[in-house]
């Protein structure tokens, strides 16, 4: 009881406090007006203008852990003019033969990850000490599913960026070839110090970090 009213105070007592005179940290201007819209390329800019000023917080030690969402699992987004979400194409769009793969659905994954490209473009290019913001991060981007049209988990792509400080190798590629995603977690954990010895529950709990990424 004591220690979780302590873990408040000092939450309180971070919210009041200004950002310390570091070397990148500045107020942003303040947004623009959107629209209040699921049209992609309107998320698109509402995800930029977030990635600024969730750069900026990270820079002026604001926070130190987050978490992003481009669109929930039952994905509403769709393009101008179109009445077809996301979601809705990946279950009914046919799939192109001569493709191979359906469409129109897949533009909808590249805008994300554009999207998400440019927001470690924007750590990337924030100086933090010797380097960069990105350099003493460690950002974990993944989906929901490998496939959407089946929900299918088996082959769950996973992306980190950043060197967590020099404690990670960059350009590295792992196939998990059926391991649990909870690896990247157990090893997020443990590269940032904490004490962690294992994580998940049931199938999913590992005591394993991947531990072809750490340096």
């Amino acid at each position: 009881y004591f220690t979780s009213l302590r873990q408040l105070e000092r939450q309180l007592e971070l919210s009041l406090t200004k950002p310390p005179p570091l070397e990148a940290c500045r107020v942003p201007d303040a947004p623009p007006e959107l629209a209040d819209s699921f049209e992609v390329e309107h998320v698109v800019e509402s995800h930029r203008l977030m990635s600024q000023v969730l750069a900026m917080a990270l820079a002026c030690d604001q926070t130190r852990v987050f978490n992003m969402v481009f669109s929930d699992a039952a994905s509403s987004l769709h393009t101008a003019g179109s009445s077809d979400s996301h979601h809705s194409l990946t279950h009914e769009e046919p799939d192109d033969h001569e493709l191979g793969y359906q469409p129109r659905a897949p533009a909808f994954v590249m805008r994300t990850m554009e999207a998400w490209t440019e927001f470690v473009q924007a750590l990337a290019a924030t100086p933090e000490g010797d380097g960069t913001l990105l350099d003493n991060c460690l950002v974990m981007c993944h989906s929901e599913s490998s496939d959407a049209n089946t929900h299918s988990v088996s082959g769950l792509p996973v992306i980190l960026a950043g060197r967590a400080g020099g404690r990670v190798k960059p350009g590295i590629h792992v196939r998990g070839v059926g391991e649990s995603t909870t690896r990247v977690a157990l090893t997020m954990q443990q590269v940032m110090g904490l004490p962690v010895a294992s994580f998940g529950v049931r199938q999913n709990a590992t005591s394993r970090p991947v531990s072809e990424v750490l340096a």
